[in-house]
Order: structure tokens, then C-alpha cells, then sequence
């Protein structure tokens, strides 16, 4: 059972922790399929936490449209931003890093973003009974 406490959601919205590398190691040997299914997971996910409604840019047919791609990764650090703010987390997510910076640096976004989602949940796990 689960209590809802300082904005951490019920039970039916578990963040799922999962290895920095590990998903970046998956991304590689699977030629980025994982990638999409990794996106499709952790956008759901940030939406049941956060309450808002799975859009378009939330799918993981977002990131193989070239720009909506981008705008699509800057509005998922957003919206971590939001599900970390909601439990009054210091963790931050840079929406240009996300987008520019880190598929430049070894095709990292994975790993910068999965490292934030992570810390959501600890937190969250912190917060169970």
C-alpha cells in the first residue's frame, strides 16, 4: 500500500528505476528500437505522476519525426522538472541539454534523463509504506 504524500502519486504510478547504462548499452545493441520504448515508458510514467494527459509529443513516434523529436525531448525534461518540483526535489533537468547537447555527447540522452528519472524514484520509493 502506498500513501500519498508531499505530491507522490499513488500506486498505479511507479517510476521504474533502471541502469544509466544499462539502457544506454540496450539502445546500442538494439539499433535505438529500445530507445522508443524507453521514451513511450518514461513519458507515460511522468504523466500518471504528474496528472497530465499523454499528448502526441509523448509517444514514442515523436522521436522519429526530426523536429518534433526535439521539441518532444524538451517538453519530457519539462515535465520532469515538474514531477520533481511537485516533491520539492533540488534535481533539475536542462530541456537544451536534453535536446542538443547530449545526443552529441555518445548519443546520451538516455542515460542524462533515465539518471533524473532515477532519483524520482528514490524519492518516491522513500515515501511508500
Amino acid at each position: 500500500m502506498t500513501v500519498p504524500v508531499a505530491g507522490i502519486q499513488a500506486e498505479g504510478s511507479i517510476i521504474r528505476r533502471q541502469g544509466a547504462w544499462g539502457l544506454w548499452w540496450l539502445t546500442v545493441i538494439t539499433f535505438g528500437i529500445y530507445y522508443l520504448i524507453w521514451f513511450e515508458r518514461i513519458s507515460g510514467e511522468l504523466a500518471d505522476f504528474t496528472g497530465a494527459e499523454r499528448e502526441g509529443w509523448t509517444r514514442w513516434w515523436s522521436q522519429i519525426i526530426p523536429i518534433y523529436g526535439l521539441i518532444a525531448l524538451s517538453r519530457t525534461a519539462k515535465r520532469l522538472n515538474q514531477a520533481h518540483a511537485s516533491v520539492n526535489s533540488p534535481v533539475r533537468v536542462s530541456p537544451v541539454v536534453t535536446w542538443l547537447w547530449s545526443p552529441i555527447w555518445f548519443g546520451s540522452t538516455t542515460r542524462y534523463l533515465q539518471r533524473r528519472v532515477n532519483a524520482l524514484a528514490e524519492i518516491q520509493a522513500t515515501h511508500r509504506i
